[in-house]
Parts: structure tokens; sequence; C-alpha cells
């Protein structure tokens, strides 16, 4: 009887052993995204809201064969690019930073292709180059959770450009004509004085007078 329960004991202790090691230990707790990681990421994304801001500029020059202004933005606006997209995936949960940097890879690509384009004066290839980049630029951000987006899109839209009034070649404005200066009365061909003057009502005499 007492060799049973010696070896009713023996099992009893093995099955809670075999238990114990099955149930594993506590559920590890998926990353999230803290204020403080908030705060950072709404830092990072206001400054690529603000160039994003500033993409039709981009396009319109380049739709304008602007190449100038068009070399000024890639490396003014644009300069810093890679720097904040670096630091952007970085701040981001561990999930989404291989995706993050191989769209950050692309955007830059697009860039460099867009930056021989117009030194090529190609526009085909500098529009094509255009829309890649937007597309690319889009995708990223929408990685960032919603709360930061927001933010940093509000930021953008108080904070001014550091880049705002000196990247553009301005063009010269239009000379137009004060009115005082403005012929109001048509031109007389020798001969047709008198007839013009009285088919507007005048007196030849009298002007002729006056004169």
């Amino acid at each position: 009887m007492r060799r049973y329960k010696a070896v009713v004991g023996i099992l009893l202790a093995a099955i809670a052993t075999f238990l114990v090691s099955c149930g594993g230990g506590p559920e590890a707790v998926a990353p999230t995204y803290t204020p403080e990681k908030i705060a950072q990421l709404t830092n990072y994304v206001s400054r690529l809201e603000s160039s994003r801001n500033r993409f039709p500029e981009l396009l319109n020059y380049i739709e304008k064969d602007n190449w100038i202004n068009v070399d000024n933005f890639t490396h003014g606006p644009l300069g810093q690019l890679r720097s904040e997209l670096s630091r952007l995936s970085s701040q981001l949960l561990p999930d989404d930073q291989p995706k993050a940097k191989a769209l950050s890879e692309e955007i830059l690509g697009h860039l460099q292709n867009l930056d021989e384009a117009s030194e090529a004066r190609n526009y085909g290839e500098a529009l094509t180059q255009y829309r890649e980049f937007v597309g690319d630029f889009e995708a990223l951000l929408s990685i960032v959770p919603e709360g930061a987006r927001q933010e940093a899109i509000d930021q953008a839209a108080e904070e001014p450009d550091v880049f705002e009034m000196t990247t553009t070649i301005p063009e010269e404005p239009a000379i137009r004509a004060e009115e005082e200066d403005m012929v109001r009365t048509p031109v007389l061909l020798d001969g047709d004085t008198e007839d013009t003057i009285e088919a507007l009502g005048g007196d030849a005499e009298n002007i002729g007078d006056d004169a």
C-alpha cells in the first residue's frame, strides 16, 4: 500500500511538472506607442507634412518646364528628406519599420531620378518620377498612427516653412500702361483730320483756332 501511494505521488508530481511546462510563462505584451513616442513621431511627421503641402508647387514647376526651380525645390525643401525619413522609420513599431525603410528607399530613389530628369530637361520622365514619389510618400505616412499624423498635419498648417520664399526664381511682372498714358483718341492720318473731327462731333475750324 505504501508503495502504491509512493508511485501515485510520483505520477502526480510528474503530471504537475508537465502542465506547468506546457503553460509557459506570462504572455508577451505587444509593443505599443507611448505618449512620449507619439510626441516624437508628431515632431518628425510635421516636417514631412510641411514638405508634402508644397508638392503641388513642385508639380507646377515641372509642368511649366521650370527646371531651375525644380532643382531649387529638390535641393531646398526636400534637401533634408533622407535624414527625416530615417528618423521617422526608427520611431515606428518594430513590425512597421521594415516596410517604412523600404518605402523610404523608394522615395529617395524617385527623388534622385527626378533630379536627373530635371537636368536632362525630360518632362515625361520628370512627371512619372514625381507621381511615383508622391505615391510612395503617401504610403509611408499611412503607417504613422492616426493620432500622431493628425496632430502633425495641424502643426504643419500653423508653422511656416523655413524654405518659404527662398527657393523660387521670381518672374518679372508684366508692365501695363497707366490709364493716363493710354491713347484715348484715334491716330489721325494726313488729310483725314477734318473728316475725323467732324465724325467725332467737333468743329474743325474752332479746334484749329484753339490749337
